[in-house]
């Protein structure tokens, strides 16, 4: 065998080779095609699940919307609520017939209004405080839920400390509008009406908001003596954003308001005094 039939021989064998190689290649890249579609489709299910379940969500959400506000017309034409501009003067004349909303619901407590928002609901109370977390006030399941009072307070707020919680609704119904307060939008004399439903009228001032991490302390409804009230309050009033004007002491009883921010991960507060409490007409 001479020189010329080994170059032949290699030449063969380096064409063979080569031959396997691009058929590895091609094993390579059809595999990697087939990769490529597996993952595009898995993309695909997961885009179109996604899609499906914003879909749901959006339109539970459109659900929940116009069932709120349909019940609050519901209920504000069931109690014979008399209409009272938006921004009229704190304490206005606000007729409420408890009689028809107890009879509705006898969970009814009472009434808040925050003039100058939307806040305009009656209150309700439960044995827990998940009932209307989740419930409309006609006791169907709603994501809204409807304003309640905590389930550890006395009915006639006369605890030193009434807790009043709601959710923060992108459409501002419930209690969105106290971002309001919070912001400064109401600026710093911010008055907000309780109507009782033995037909007393509680005026209250706000003293302190704040946004604030979930905790169990802003929510403490009773004191063990005026030195843990004391610390409780100037802490409260410590937090505040701003500056109300309103001094605070053992001999008054306050009530807070709680919502969710809007990403639901923190917690706007806010805390009133009471300043008035007199006979509404019936």
């Amino acid at each position: 065998m001479d020189e010329k039939d080994v170059e032949k021989i290699d030449e063969n064998v380096i064409v063979e080779e080569t031959r396997k190689g691009n058929k590895k290649e091609k094993k390579q890249t059809k595999a990697g095609k087939i990769i490529d579609i597996i993952i595009s489709l898995v993309i695909l299910v997961v885009c179109t699940a996604g899609l499906i379940f914003s879909g749901k969500e959006l339109l539970n959400w459109v659900k929940n919307n116009f069932k709120s506000n349909d019940l609050i017309n519901e209920v504000n034409s069931l109690a014979g609520v008399s209409d009272v501009e938006e921004n009229a003067a704190p304490g206005a004349e606000f007729g409420i017939n408890f009689e028809a909303l107890i009879a509705y619901n006898p969970d009814v407590v009472g009434w808040i209004r925050i003039p100058g928002t939307g806040v305009n609901y009656s209150i309700v109370q439960a044995d827990d405080n998940s009932k209307y977390l989740r419930h409309s006030i006609d006791l169907t399941w709603n994501e809204f839920g409807w304003p309640f009072m905590d389930y550890k307070n006395t009915p006639d707020f006369t605890d030193k400390n009434t807790v009043i919680y709601g959710h923060n609704i992108v459409s501002g119904l419930m209690f969105a509008d106290l971002t309001n307060i919070y912001n400064g939008a109401l600026g710093t004399d911010v008055e907000i009406d309780i109507y009782r439903s033995d037909y007393r009228l509680l005026t209250y001032k706000v003293f302190s908001s704040y946004v604030y991490d979930p905790e169990n302390y802003y929510l403490t409804t009773n004191f063990i003596n005026d030195e843990q009230y004391s610390t409780y309050l100037n802490t409260m009033l410590g937090r505040s954003v701003r500056d109300y004007n309103q001094d605070v002491s053992v001999d008054d009883t306050i009530i807070t308001l709680s919502t969710c921010t809007s990403d639901s991960k923190r917690r706007i507060v806010v805390h009133a005094k009471l300043v008035s409490n007199t006979e509404m007409p019936r």
